[in-house]
């Protein structure tokens, strides 16, 4: 009889990993991108919301280029400088928040597992587009299970409405049930597997992981 392969939780940090940059900035590009509205903005004339608009394109030229030195960084100590300026000076910005994104991943590399956690705990805190938030809260999620702490994780997903990340949070779910085994979490590990599996949207394409998950318990 063929025994199944278990998946450990490196393995499952490293997957976590795979593809929710690359979408963030996707979201980003299509969607986050701010509209300045003189009348929201409670701007009285012409010449004030010219200001303001130059002022924006300023900030978003500045915050790009302090982006784009952390993309370009290859360990995390070369990217810090850059990001804490971006999140010191820019934190409304998206730029900050999917630096930090880009922070964690080399933080992840270097096996500093605890400090990716804190960068990404600031993104959810500080992010104001929801696509992202939900982001950094998954990668926040696989971080922490990485670190064995199951109920912190419990307690930042679940009864979260997902939306298309839904399948990806039940999974995690299952994740933390699973490994903290105690009485009646493997019960609860296959439900949230299954509802995983069950989703109509699977963002992330991991019903294969998922499956083999639910098929080890």
């Amino acid at each position: 009889m063929i025994k199944k392969k278990s998946i450990t939780r490196v393995e499952e940090l490293k997957l976590a990993d795979d593809d929710d940059l690359a979408r963030a900035r996707v979201f980003w590009h299509e969607w986050g991108k701010p509209i300045v509205i003189a009348i929201a903005l409670g701007l009285g004339g012409i010449g004030s919301f010219n200001y303001w608009q130059n002022y924006q394109v300023q900030n978003s030229e500045s915050a790009s280029s302090l982006y784009d030195q952390v993309l370009s960084s290859e360990d995390a100590d070369s990217a810090r400088a850059s990001l804490d300026t971006l999140k010191n000076e820019y934190s409304s910005l998206a730029y900050s928040q999917l630096a930090a994104l880009l922070m964690t991943r080399l933080l992840i590399e270097e096996d500093r597992v605890d400090e990716a956690a804190t960068e990404l705990r600031w993104a959810v805190e500080h992010s104001n587009d929801e696509k992202i938030t939900h982001i950094a809260r998954l990668r926040l999620s696989a971080a922490m299970l990485s670190l064995g702490q199951y109920d912190e994780v419990l307690n930042l997903i679940a009864g979260i409405d997902g939306n298309v990340f839904g399948a990806r949070y039940q999974e995690l779910l299952g994740d933390a049930y699973a490994l903290r085994n105690r009485n009646g979490d493997i019960e609860l590990a296959r439900k949230a597997y299954q509802a995983s599996l069950d989703a109509e949207n699977d963002f992330f394409n991991r019903q294969e992981f998922v499956r083999a998950k639910l098929d080890n318990l």
